[in-house]
């Protein structure tokens, strides 16, 4: 099935996901396809990118090695209250995904296959020319990967790695989230951790947040 048909069926449900159905998902689709968002994702260097199927869309993975581990006991102790959330990073002029953003993808697409009840949290604002967020980029690269789009919740307005974590932990709080885990590159997560760590600090968000690295 089509992304853009996967996602216009799942809106006209009357489950949407902000940002989702903006011009900016269609109008990216062909530019993104063709150059980074088809079979060419799959198995970017990530041990788990071979659980990743683009016609396979909301399946659940429950045969990984995951399972037992500390993020994956983190998260299934608490679905509804914990969540998972993916940091963007810049892609190219023409719409390509950098390799960063590939590997990011493919994890936070593992650990949401693994655990369907815990929805994914897309984090990242305007880029570059193109009339599209990262947020909206990742929900494609997301669906592509076979993760429904009810499952995912746009945050849209960051433009800094301070920015993704004051505003997630915004919306994490009104969501009466106990904590997530942060899907980002091993270079960036001490930086990204202490960010979310200060700024639910700023906004007495009692919040606990595990590295999930990517």
């Amino acid at each position: 099935m089509p992304t853009v048909a996967a996602t216009v069926a799942v809106i006209a449900g009357g489950m949407t996901v902000s940002g989702i159905g903006d011009p900016g998902v269609a109008n990216i689709e062909s530019t993104a396809a063709s150059a980074d968002l088809g079979s060419s994702d799959l198995g970017s260097g990530n041990t788990g990118s071979a659980d990743i199927s683009r016609g396979d869309f909301g399946s659940v993975d429950f045969g990984s090695s995951e399972f037992g581990t500390r993020n994956s006991l983190f998260l299934w102790e608490s679905p509804p209250t914990r969540y998972i959330v993916v940091l963007g990073a810049k892609f190219g002029v023409l719409g390509q995904t950098p390799e960063i953003m590939k590997r990011r993808l493919n994890h936070a697409a593992k650990l949401a296959k693994q655990h369907p009840f815990n929805r994914v949290i897309v984090s990242g604002g305007d880029t570059h020319w193109l009339p599209i967020t990262e947020a909206q980029f990742m929900n494609v690269g997301l669906i592509r990967r076979g993760i429904p789009v009810w499952q995912m919740v746009n945050e849209g307005k960051s433009t800094s790695t301070v920015q993704n974590a004051e505003n997630t932990v915004r919306m994490l709080k009104r969501m009466g989230a106990t904590g997530a885990v942060i899907v980002t590159n091993d270079f960036h997560m001490d930086r990204a951790l202490k960010n979310f760590r200060d700024a639910a600090k700023a906004q007495g968000a009692r919040l606990v947040f595990r590295p999930a690295y990517a």
